[in-house]
């Protein structure tokens, strides 16, 4: 089933919070911004497939000269797309934030082993001249 509603995107929100350990209360006004941002994208898209779901569209300017021009609500897809992943990074829901989250928990510094770089740097020999 397709969450449609603010509460069951906060729901969504709290359970994926939960599941990599970064849920607290106090992020309870964000879950509930960003569950808004969720509904409003949803709405956002079904107006852009309503409207034909172009990319590009025709516009007509002061002038009354025709323009091609990005579609305003694929503009604004994009602009939530973004809000949403800031926010979800925020709330530690991305990859690269459940991964700092981790480190930083497990107190991991960085091995020469993890980096293959650092290993082959590691294993030249230098030698004195002279």
């Amino acid at each position: 089933m397709k969450v449609t509603t603010e509460k069951g995107f906060r729901e969504k929100i709290r359970a994926a919070c939960r599941g990599v350990g970064t849920y607290r209360e106090e992020f309870e006004s964000m879950i509930y911004r960003l569950a808004e941002l969720y509904v409003r994208r949803e709405k956002t898209k079904d107006d852009f497939r309503k409207s034909g779901g172009h990319a590009i569209i025709m516009q007509v300017n002061k002038g009354g000269n025709s323009y091609a021009a990005k579609n305003p609500l694929l503009v604004e897809i994009d602009f939530i797309d973004k809000t949403i992943l800031d926010m979800e990074r925020e709330l530690g829901l991305t990859p690269q934030a459940i991964r700092k989250i981790n480190e930083s928990a497990l107190g991991k510094k960085p091995q020469a082993e993890d980096d293959p770089l650092a290993l082959a740097l590691g294993e030249l020999k230098l030698f004195k001249t002279g």
